[in-house]
């Protein structure tokens, strides 16, 4: 029989022996911020107590009381993030009185589509994380405008049939051909001339044109029998923040209407003359709609495609 070497095993023993003697206290993760609590309260006609869907400018009320009943919270921190990525967050230092259980409302009106989730929850007076009540609400905003991403309008060319026309209420963009068969739709197309600069003389511009212009720019269509819809265009917007702009605060069908009621939309088309004017890569163009609706044209591009034709790629969003 092997003898056993009581030399080598005693250390293991030891620290068996010891683990064994000594119970070591320490919290369950998945409870220990039991003692936070968050609770709603339906104290206005505004007021949500749980997930909730609202329309574009609805006022939201969202009554909360939180409590600790093991320490005190030093602050309440309010959480706010949305669908674009983006997050706020407001601390609110509590007075005595408060450090076990502190009551507000957040109120707000509702100026954004899709989904915008609020947390609450304390912290010591360590400034440690110490529990929201593992819940939250969230406040989805019902869809109020369109979006039309990437619609390609194609530069006219005599003998061809491209699509170089488009409705703003459908999104959908026509040849020629198909648009004389629904110009009642029509809202706009598009016409190219060089860069009026000698050495640029080789690179297009694109502008728009609503039918209702006193001359027609292409002189290869006829359209005189075209039903005319009166859309107007702003100027075209070059900002830097564009594009800031159209992703980030035209985020509703009102906020779309405020931003472009600040702007002249009075134009039948645009009449840009080298290639960085009229709808150039990067610039932006408000609009109204006959019916009254607002809207706002983002230009992503000016290209060509794989066949070598040229166009130039739009957003837009329009109000429902």
């Amino acid at each position: 029989m092997k003898k056993i070497n009581i030399k080598r095993i005693l250390p293991f023993l030891c620290t068996l022996l010891a683990f064994s003697a000594c119970k070591v206290e320490s919290e369950n993760i998945f409870n220990m911020f039991d003692d936070v609590k968050v609770t709603f309260h339906n104290n206005s006609e505004y007021a949500i107590v749980e997930d909730a869907v609202v329309n574009d400018g609805d006022s939201v009320h969202i009554y909360f009381t939180i409590t600790s009943e093991r320490e005190d919270m030093m602050a309440i921190v309010v959480d706010s993030t949305n669908g674009t990525g983006t997050y706020s967050q407001r601390e609110i230092l509590t007075t005595e009185s408060e450090r076990r259980s502190y009551s507000g409302v957040r109120k707000f009106k509702m100026q954004r589509d899709g989904k915008m989730t609020f947390r609450f929850y304390a912290k010591n007076d360590k400034n440690v994380y110490i529990g929201d009540g593992y819940t939250s609400i969230t406040v989805e905003g019902a869809p109020s405008y369109t979006l039309f991403p990437d619609r390609r309008l194609y530069a006219p060319v005599e003998g061809e049939d491209y699509p170089s026309f488009l409705s703003l209420s459908s999104g959908k963009t026509y040849s020629y051909s198909q648009a004389a068969t629904v110009s009642e739709e029509i809202d706009f197309g598009i016409d190219t001339i060089f860069d009026s600069r000698a050495n640029y003389s080789t690179f297009l511009v694109y502008n728009l044109y609503a039918l209702t212009v006193d001359k027609y720019p292409v002189e290869f269509y006829d359209v005189s029998n075209w039903t005319k819809r009166e859309t107007k265009f702003s100027a075209p917007i070059t900002a830097s923040n564009a594009y800031t702009t159209f992703t980030r605060t035209l985020v509703s069908s009102s906020r779309i209407e405020e931003q472009a009621s600040n702007q002249a939309i009075d134009r039948e088309q645009t009449d840009g003359l080298e290639y960085t004017q009229g709808l150039a890569a990067a610039s932006m163009i408000y609009f109204q709609t006959p019916e009254g609706k607002y809207g706002a044209i983002y230009v992503n591009q000016a290209t060509r495609d794989q066949q070598g034709r040229y166009y130039v790629s739009m957003d837009i969003k329009i109000q429902k």
